[in-house]
C-alpha cells in the first residue's frame, strides 16, 4: 500500500507537468490564469547533473501546488459542487488532523507538524470563507486540490522516512540539506530579510534532482532525489545548488530586484533567435539571453561557494558526453524550441565556478580545473560557443559572454547589492567555501582514501572531501561515500558520530582536559566584545 501510495502522487506531479506543457504549447489564455505571477511556483531543476528537461513543472495557483482536474470531467450544478467541495474540504481538515498528529510523535517528522497543523488549516479556513463570500464552485475545487496536493506530498515525506531502510539516507541527505541552508537562514534572520521557507526535506523519487519551490507557502522544500543518489558523492553537491534555487524565490522580491541590479531582463524576455551584428552579438541581446540564463548563474555562484572546487568538480565530470565534445558548447533552446534554455552551455557553467574559485582565494584549484576541462576537450576550440540561429548552428566568440559572466560574477560575490542589505554573497557568514574550509576537505578526502571515517564534523566538508576522493578512486566511489556518510549524524534519527563518545582533543590531536577546556572558555569571554555591543547588525551601505 505505501508503494502505491507513493505511485499515485508521482503520477499526480506527473499529470500535472503534462497537462502545464499541453496548455503552454497551445498557447492557452488560462495558462496564464493558472500560471502564478512569479516564479516562485515551479520546481527548479538541478545542476550540476544532466541537461534533461525539467523533472517536475509544479506550479501553484496561489499559495500552494495545484493539481489538475482530469479533462472531460461531469459538471455538477453549481450549488451541488459547491456543498461537495465544502465537504471535501471538511475531509481534508480532518487528514491533516490525524497525519499532523501522528508526525508530531515522530522524531523524523516532527518538522512537518507545523504545516499540518497551521498552513492546511489556514487554506482551508480561507476556502470555506471564499465559499460563503459567494466565489464559484470551480475555485473552491481549485482550492481543495492544491490542498490535497500538499497534504500528500508531505504523507510521501514521512511515510519514507518510517522506512527504516530510508531512514538513515535521507536523514544523511537532509543533514547536508540543512548544513547547506543553515548560513541562509542566520543571515536572513539578522537582515529582517522575509524568507518563508527553512526545513529542506529529500525525497526519492523517479525524477531528476529538483527543488519543489511552490512549497514555499508550507515552510518545507522537498528535494526530489534519482534513484542513483546515495550510489556516488557526485550528486551530493547539487543539494546546493538546489538550495539557491529555494533562496531565491523564498525571499520575497529577491530574484526581481538581483535583476534590476544586475541590469539583467525577466527571465521571460529571452529572445527567440540571435539577432546578430556582423557574426557578432550585441549587448543588449547578450544581455537577454543572460537573463534567460540568471538563476542558474546564482545557482552555480552559491554551489560553488558551499562546495568549493568539489562543485566544479562535478559539474565537470556530469557535464562532459564522452564522444561529443561539441555539447559543453551548445546553447540549447528551452522544451519549445522556439526560445533559448535558461540553462547555460556547460563550458561556461564551468568557467564561471573557476571564477568564484578564484575570487575566494583557490586559484590554484581553479586552474588545474580549468586544465583538465581542457584537456578532455582537446580536440575543439574553447574559445567559441555555438548558437542556434535560425535553423543553423553558428560558433560565436566565446569572449562577450565570459566578460559578462565574470562582470555578474563580481557583482554577486562581492555587492554591494541592496537586495542583500547592501552586502554580496561573501558578506553571508558561513556561506564562503574558503581556504580554511578547503584545508578541511582535504582533510576528509585523505581520511576517505585511507579507509578511515574523516573526524571532520562540518557536513559540507564531509561530502566535499567525498567528491574529491571518488575523483582520485573512482572505483571505491561507494565505499567512499559511505564512510563520508557515517561522519554524518542523520537528521531525525538520533544518530550520534562513532567518536561522539571518544576522549575530546584539540585540533594538534592533543587530549583536552578539564583545565584546557576552562582556559579556552575564559579566553573566549576576555575576546568577545562587551555584551552591549553584541547583537549589533552591521550598518547598511
Amino acid at each position: 500500500m505505501d508503494e502505491l501510495g507513493d505511485f499515485l502522487g508521482y503520477a499526480l506531479a506527473a499529470a500535472w507537468l503534462i497537462a502545464k506543457l499541453v496548455i503552454k504549447l497551445a498557447g492557452r489564455d488560462d495558462a496564464r490564469d493558472a500560471a502564478p505571477p512569479e516564479r516562485a511556483g515551479e520546481a527548479q531543476r538541478v545542476a550540476p547533473p544532466d541537461e534533461a528537461a525539467p523533472a517536475a513543472d509544479v506550479a501553484p495557483r496561489s499559495r500552494a501546488p495545484r493539481a489538475v482536474v482530469p479533462f472531460g470531467a461531469a459538471r455538477a450544478p453549481d450549488e451541488a459542487r459547491q456543498r461537495a467541495a465544502l465537504l471535501r474540504l471538511g475531509e481534508l481538515d480532518r487528514s491533516a488532523a490525524a497525519l499532523g498528529e501522528s508526525v508530531r510523535h515522530e522524531r523524523a517528522n516532527r518538522r512537518f507538524a507545523d504545516a499540518l497543523t497551521r498552513f492546511v488549516p489556514e487554506e482551508i479556513a480561507r476556502a470555506r470563507a471564499a465559499a460563503e463570500a459567494g466565489a464559484p464552485a470551480r475555485a473552491v475545487e481549485v482550492a481543495a486540490d492544491d490542498i490535497e496536493l500538499v497534504l500528500g506530498e508531505i504523507a510521501v515525506l514521512a511515510r519514507q522516512r518510517r522506512d527504516p531502510s530510508l531512514l538513515a539516507e535521507l536523514g544523511d541527505a537532509d543533514a547536508l540539506a540543512e548544513a547547506c541552508y543553515a548560513p541562509v537562514i542566520a543571515f536572513a534572520r539578522a537582515e529582517g530579510l522575509p524568507l518563508r521557507s527553512g526545513f529542506p526535506a529529500t525525497q526519492l523519487t523517479p525524477f531528476d534532482l529538483a527543488i519543489w519551490t511552490g512549497f514555499i507557502p508550507t515552510s518545507i522544500a522537498p528535494i526530489f532525489l534519482p534513484a542513483d543518489f546515495f550510489a556516488t558523492p557526485l550528486r551530493w553537491p547539487a543539494l546546493a545548488h538546489e538550495i539557491g534555487h529555494d533562496f531565491l524565490a523564498s525571499i520575497d522580491d529577491l530574484e526581481p530586484a538581483l535583476r534590476r541590479e544586475l541590469g539583467l531582463p525577466d527571465a521571460g524576455a529571452r529572445p527567440r533567435s540571435l539577432a546578430l551584428d556582423d557574426s557578432d552579438v550585441p549587448s543588449s541581446e547578450l544581455r537577454r539571453v543572460f537573463g534567460a540564463w540568471f538563476e542558474e548563474i546564482f545557482c552555480d555562484v552559491f554551489g560553488t561557494l558551499m562546495f568549493g572546487p568539489a562543485y566544479v568538480l562535478t559539474m565537470s565530470e556530469l557535464f562532459f558526453q564522452e564522444g561529443e565534445p561539441y555539447a559543453s558548447l551548445a546553447v540549447h533552446r528551452d522544451v519549445t524550441g522556439a526560445r533559448y534554455d535558461e540553462h547555460p552551455p556547460p563550458h561556461l557553467r564551468v568557467l564561471i565556478g573557476c571564477m568564484v574559485l578564484e575570487r575566494v582565494g583557490l586559484g590554484e584549484s581553479a586552474r588545474g580545473l580549468r586544465e583538465a576541462w581542457a584537456r578532455r576537450h582537446a580536440e575543439v576550440s574553447l574559445d567559441h560557443l555555438i548558437w542556434p540561429v535560425r535553423g543553423a548552428w553558428i560558433p560565436l566568440p566565446l569572449q562577450p559572454c565570459a566578460e559578462m559572466a565574470a562582470s555578474i560574477v563580481e557583482r554577486l560575490y562581492a555587492g554591494p547589492l541592496l537586495a542583500l542589505s547592501g552586502f554580496g554573497l561573501q558578506d553571508i557568514s558561513g556561506l564562503d567555501h574558503g581556504p580554511h574550509e578547503h584545508q578541511e576537505a582535504l582533510r576528509a578526502r585523505d581520511a576517505l582514501l585511507a579507509g578511515r571515517v574523516p573526524a571532520v564534523r562540518d557536513a559540507r566538508a564531509l561530502l566535499a572531501g567525498a567528491v574529491l576522493a571518488a575523483h582520485w578512486a573512482p572505483e571505491r566511489a561507494l565505499a567512499i561515500l559511505t564512510r563520508a556518510r557515517a561522519a554524518i549524524p542523520a537528521l531525525g534519527t538520533g544518530e550520534r558520530r562513532p567518536d561522539a563518545f571518544a576522549p575530546a582533543r584539540g585540533a594538534s590531536g592533543a587530549p583536552l582536559d578539564r583545565r584546557a577546556v576552562t582556559e579556552a572558555l575564559l579566553f573566549r569571554e576576555i575576546l568577545l566584545p562587551p555584551r552591549a555591543l553584541r547583537g549589533r547588525r552591521r550598518a547598511r551601505l
